[in-house]
């Protein structure tokens, strides 16, 4: 059984009040919010006044049926229900980018799998104007009520694939002229790096302990790493990831 809630639609569970002012504001397609009935604060005043203004329904339930229904355990006495079709395409995202008239920007997350590091990236990503984020369909975090809320909600405003095989993604991405742009710690110095920001880009990012695949690795035009001069190894890679898109993004 789903961790999902479902009705007659299969539905995802958008948890914290930021994350549910975040959905509202978007553009997805909302089904109800159920919301503990002592609920008081600023934030719950707005969620409240957006609601009525775009007439999605209200249950005020109490505290404990909230709890009992989140999945994080950390939902703040509220819990937004919306369909799950969050799903996009490698071509969407591509056509996202030039309605915007920019040049597209992805990333590629290689079998990271804590919900956390997902939407810590995926709330750097939107803020960069990252036109998607791409994860395989397996050894791959997806789409959560955790991972949302630790984007803060910018998974409901940046598009997001699932994609059977990374290698294959890749080969595609090159034929449509992408630079392919991968963080490893035997990379090039980022600083020595001359970015072209005219050129269609992929960013690959791989989980802390194993890294980007050697596969990815042979397939990427540009192998990069962050220098370091700390007693540490390594940094998170929702870290990493922040750090390398604003050097990338205005150097």
């Amino acid at each position: 059984m789903s961790r999902y809630s479902r009705n007659k639609k299969r539905l995802r569970q958008i948890e914290g009040r930021r994350a549910v002012i975040e959905t509202i504001l978007s553009d997805k397609k909302i089904s109800h919010i159920d919301m503990a009935s002592n609920n008081e604060g600023l934030q719950i005043d707005q969620i409240i006044d957006l609601a009525n203004q775009k007439k999605i329904r209200i249950n005020f339930i109490d505290k404990k049926s909230i709890a009992k229904k989140s999945s994080t355990k950390k939902s703040q006495g509220i819990i937004l229900y919306i369909d799950d079709n969050y799903q996009s395409s490698v071509e969407e995202m591509i056509f996202f980018a030039d309605k915007r008239k920019e040049t597209p920007f992805l990333i590629l997350l290689d079998r990271i799998q804590d919900p956390h590091n997902l939407g810590a990236i995926a709330r750097t990503a939107e803020i960069f104007g990252v036109h998607g984020i791409i994860v395989p369909s397996k050894e791959s975090a997806k789409i959560s009520p955790g991972s949302i809320r630790a984007s803060a909600g910018a998974l409901e405003h940046i598009l997001f694939a699932i994609v059977n095989s990374m290698n294959k993604t890749i080969e595609y991405l090159k034929k449509m002229n992408f630079q392919i742009i991968t963080l490893d710690m035997l990379g090039k110095n980022i600083e020595d790096f001359d970015f072209d920001k005219s050129i269609p880009t992929a960013l690959i990012v791989g989980a802390e302990h194993n890294g980007v695949s050697k596969s990815i690795i042979e397939k990427s035009d540009f192998i990069l790493r962050i220098p370091m001069s700390g007693d540490v190894s390594s940094l998170n890679v929702s870290v990493a990831t922040g750090i390398t898109l604003y050097k990338l993004k205005f150097q």
